[in-house]
């Protein structure tokens, strides 16, 4: 595979001296320091191409930096495995190149670049041509910036704005008869966007596309012209800036030494402030400031296609997947994924590029994925997968999993043991990328124009076919998730209205189906001021996407990720499905700025007010309602009561004395959370059971082994204000948990981690892996910080949360993280209960309240929508069946969106389970109740686990006298 070791020193004397001036850059010229060499198992230079030399001069007529050349030829470990592309370096006296600027090219071994180094290259290139543009965008949670490269003919740099609104009118026919539409499309370039480094470990596309962005400016190839007359090249440089510099520092300081790649260190325990490896399912939520600033890319310039850079598998994966594909993409783009991605792998494969195929790997269900911003909008979503080492090193690897067999669409296969560079996966990315956009360059035309047939052909869906609108009641239990789910909505560019008129249509009720009926149709009724989602949009196919009952075929292969995000159900709130085509005659209203539906404050009878009621309705402000008036006495009611001229309140209805809340701060707070509060005597309360609410004193546990679930309930935190302490799984063996803390909420662990694998932690051979703040390696030590991240909880942080329980504290446990107590005997009785028949890969399935008394249940309806991701599930005796709070409901009933194999084995099972422990409780979710900040309608769940830690056994069996005397 390659001849031996050379060493760059050599190559480079007697070579570059012999060259004309004219093609040595002034970085050759001045012999910088050339680049150490990182110990390794296997060589970081080679000399494949010593005998067919450096051209000074290419084909077509233009200069080589060949210094750089010989260089970026020296660190690919063999020849199949670059491209006439990309084997070269063109040079331009004018243009900054990578090797100009940091004295060595793309791919130099050993070495990763932070973002301000690359934004800094970036720069230099833009000032040093007219083709190049380079901008800053909003700033990430950490206070980096987002950052858009343009790269493009001068021509159409200049004439950006124009183009701009050139796409907005092509992707809304309403705003382009088609005889203004032929006109754009042969006029418009394809604007391409290309997404790198949004899995931070993910490291060497943040090296690609520098050089990319230099190789389209500056060559001459006619290919690239050809590119540069035709396309508008949008960079992303990094999309996710604060994972980058991270990484990079993780790796400068514990990864530099590596000589074997099994010998490689973890990866470091943050990426960016809130998510690792799900920043890239997010783009339903749009939790994150990346995910919000790529759907706020996409909507100022409405661009058709964008690429994103990924790695992971052999030698390059372009996507396509295997299907189930989502049946609201549009058709034509379902069949652009293959259009494009067959002229790719064939194009690469004719080099003699092995290991370039498609088809496998993933499925394209799921539209949570970042390119399905794309996708979801008529454009073109696309992604590539290369073969990463993470680290910078030259490595040894065998290549894993069933990815090296011959197949009909890997017809040219991976190797099964290579040799690998940061270099390689350079070549392969850009190789693969420029194809990518010179198959835009060529198809200009077609490409634009099924773009602008997807967004009509969504348009009159929506006109000829149902659901013809979704309306959203003013009159909700739950007001202010509802505008909650309508504002992302806004955010995600989906028209809005309200009614002018009433109005009655055909229809049903997507809650229904969770309620109690079968959801047939009916009547649904429209009143004045209630939200309409009209389907004649251009997003039409999208918002059906995001609303309807998801059906993952059960015969289809293994999907790659969750198979259901209705949001209705995921909401709890009341949508209803119209199909009824007259209700676009509807008199309706456009809705401009953020939604919010307020509550109202009334008084009950005659008379100052002596209490203030407060209606319960389990929703996912409560927990921020309660932290607003948390100087407020609170007292939750424990059983339902009612209130003359008001009606009846439920279990958990909030009691506050109306002597320490003035009226008009009441009527605030009501209108901002959306609460029905009622002003009434203080003979309405007598007799009321009750217990105090005092606001929780919350820790909020992580392992250094994963945090990225537990980043999902920190962002829900941060974003409502509420005070925690975030302590790492180490700092448990410091004891006494109890005299600072009322509640420990300990999420998600990962989807197959088991308590013995949370209980270890990172592996302690593999430490000291310290994560602290320094001067030199400045994005380390944040969010958490300690001395070493090996060697989990340890006994002394086991026995510290037990001893937290038994003196009085709530423990709540979600999803994998419940498999610690379980397996480690602090619930004795409930245990693990295997499910070999059983299939629930992130589905929403109904559950039933089984205990109507315990807290954590209040607010909520009989039954209720929740989120299964396999399990953990429970099996818990019959003598504790007043612990079990919901049940899964009957198998017949239990499935709602998504897919259940097997539903027997999850039908009437435990769901939630609160044990008594000691002075305490502990919790147990099975459920996701807080999976990535979607499942907003069970967040109350454990909202409700922890408001009511004073009335910790309150349901439990014991009286709510009882429970309110140990809450003291």
């Amino acid at each position: 595979m390659y001849r031996g070791r050379l060493t760059i020193a050599l190559a480079l004397a007697g070579l570059v001296t012999a060259l004309p001036a004219a093609v040595v850059p002034a970085a050759a010229q001045q012999a910088p320091p050339l680049p150490a060499e990182p110990a390794s198992a296997a060589l970081q230079t080679f000399d494949w191409w010593v005998p067919q030399g450096v051209p000074s001069v290419t084909t077509w007529g233009q200069p080589v930096d060949t210094a750089a050349t010989r260089m970026l030829l020296s660190w690919t470990t063999s020849a199949e495995f670059t491209s006439p592309l990309v084997n070269h370096l063109p040079y331009d006296a004018s243009v900054v190149s990578p090797h100009d600027h940091w004295g060595y090219p793309s791919g130099r071994p050993g070495y990763l670049h932070r973002v301000d180094e690359l934004y800094g290259y970036y720069q230099a290139l833009a000032s040093s041509s007219p083709r190049v543009s380079f901008q800053y965008l909003a700033e990430t949670e950490e206070g980096n910036r987002f950052a858009l490269v343009q790269v493009g003919s001068e021509a159409n740099l200049a004439r950006l704005e124009a183009i701009r609104e050139g796409y907005h009118r092509l992707a809304d026919p309403r705003q382009a008869s088609d005889s203004d539409a032929d006109a754009l499309i042969r006029d418009l370039p394809v604007i391409y966007l290309v997404h790198s480094g949004l899995h931070s470990p993910e490291t060497g596309h943040a090296e690609v596309t520098p050089e990319l962005a230099y190789r389209v400016a500056v060559s001459e190839h006619p290919m690239i012209r050809e590119i540069r007359d035709n396309v508008v090249l949008f960079i992303m440089p990094v999309t996710e800036p604060d994972g980058r510099n991270r990484v990079v520092d993780w790796y400068r300081l514990h990864g530099a030494d590596v000589v074997d790649y099994d010998e490689r260190v973890p990866g470091p325990p943050f990426w960016g402030k809130y998510i690792r490896h799900d920043n890239n399912r997010d783009g339903l939520q749009l939790t994150l400031a990346l995910s919000r600033q790529v759907v706020e890319l996409f909507q100022h310039w409405r661009y058709p296609v964008g690429l994103d850079l990924h790695e992971s598998v052999p030698f390059l994966y372009i996507s396509t997947g295997t299907g189930p594909y989502n049946p609201n993409i549009d058709a034509i783009t379902r069949h652009e994924w293959q259009w494009m991605a067959h002229a790719e792998v064939t194009a690469l494969t004719s080099y003699g590029m092995p290991g370039v195929w498609t088809h496998d790997f993933f499925d394209g269900w799921n539209p949570a994925y970042m390119v399905f911003t794309l996708n979801n909008r008529n454009a073109i979503g696309r992604f590539y997968e290369t073969y990463g080492n993470s680290l910078p090193g030259t490595f040894r690897r065998n290549v894993e999993g069933n990815r090296t067999s011959e197949e009909w669409f890997r017809a040219n296969p991976p190797y099964r043991t290579v040799t690998w560079s940061l270099r390689n996966n350079i070549n392969y990315a850009q190789t693969g990328v420029l194809h990518a956009l010179h198959f835009a360059a060529t198809n200009r035309e077609q490409v634009l124009r099924n773009y602008r047939r997807k967004a009509t052909n969504s348009l009159e869906r929506g006109r000829t076919q149902a659901p013809y609108a979704y309306v959203v009641p003013v009159d909700q239990a739950r007001r202010a998730d509802a505008a909650h789910l309508l504002n992302l909505l806004d955010r995600h560019g989906i028209e809005l209205h309200r009614a002018t008129r009433a109005g009655s249509f055909g229809g049903q009720n997507l809650l229904a189906v969770v309620n109690g009926s079968n959801g047939s149709n009916g009547a649904v009724p429209v009143a004045v001021g209630d939200f309409i989602i009209r389907m004649d949009q251009p997003y039409r196919d999208f918002v059906k996407n995001l609303m309807e009952i998801q059906e993952f075929p059960e015969n289809a292969p293994r999907p790659y990720d969750d198979v259901a995000w209705t949001l209705p159900l995921l909401y709890n709130v009341t949508v209803h499905e119209v199909s009824d085509s007259s209700v676009l005659g509807l008199a309706l209203e456009r809705v401009t700025g953020p939604v919010r539906i307020p509550g109202s404050v009334t008084v009950a009878g005659r008379g100052a007010p002596r209490w203030w009621v407060v209606r319960y309705a389990a929703s996912s402000h409560a927990l921020q309602a309660r932290h607003q008036l948390r100087d407020v006495p609170f007292f939750a009611a424990g059983a339902a009561f009612d209130v003359p001229g008001a009606g009846e309140f439920g279990a958990g209805t909030w009691l506050i004395p109306a002597s320490s809340l003035e009226r008009d701060r009441v009527e605030q707070w009501a209108e901002r959370f959306g609460l029905d509060v009622v002003g009434t005597a203080a003979q309405q309360v007598d007799g009321v059971p009750m217990h105090r609410q005092d606001f929780p004193r919350i820790a909020l546990l992580h392992t250094w082994r994963n945090t990225q679930d537990d980043g999902s309930v920190r962002y829900a935190f941060d974003t409502m204000g509420i005070p925690y302490d975030y302590v790492p799984e180490d700092r448990l063996r410091d004891g006494n948990l109890r005299a600072r803390y009322d509640v420990i909420l300990f999420p998600d662990q990962g989807r197959s981690a088991s308590g013995r694998q949370i209980f270890e932690g990172v592996d302690p051979r593999q430490g000291p892996l310290p994560y602290l703040p320094s001067p030199e390696y400045p994005s380390l030590g944040v969010h958490s910080q300690s001395q070493n991240t090996t060697g989990g909880m340890g006994y002394e942080g086991l026995l510290a949360l037990r001893d937290f329980a038994e003196s009085g504290g709530t423990l709540i446990f979600e999803g994998s993280a419940s498999t610690l107590p379980i397996e480690f005997g602090m619930v004795r009785g409930v245990s693990l209960r295997q499910t070999p028949g059983l299939f629930s890969p992130g589905s929403i399935v109904r559950a039933r309240v089984a205990n109507r008394e315990h807290p954590i249940a209040w607010g909520y309806d009989d039954e209720v929508p929740v989120f299964d991701r396999f399990g953990p599930y429970f099996s818990v005796p019959a003598r504790m069946n007043d612990n079990v709070v919901l049940r899964f409901a009957p198998a017949d009933r239990v499935f709602l969106s998504g897919l259940v194999a097997g539903p027997g084995q999850l039908g009437g099972q435990p769901a939630v389970v609160s044990v008594p422990t000691g002075e305490g409780r502990i919790v147990l979710f099975g459920i996701r109740a807080l999976h990535r900040n979607q499942t907003q309608g069970s967040f109350a769940l454990v909202w409700n686990a922890m408001l009511n830690w004073q009335g910790a056994h309150a349901g439990d069996g014991a009286s709510m006298e009882e429970a309110e005397s140990r809450g003291r």
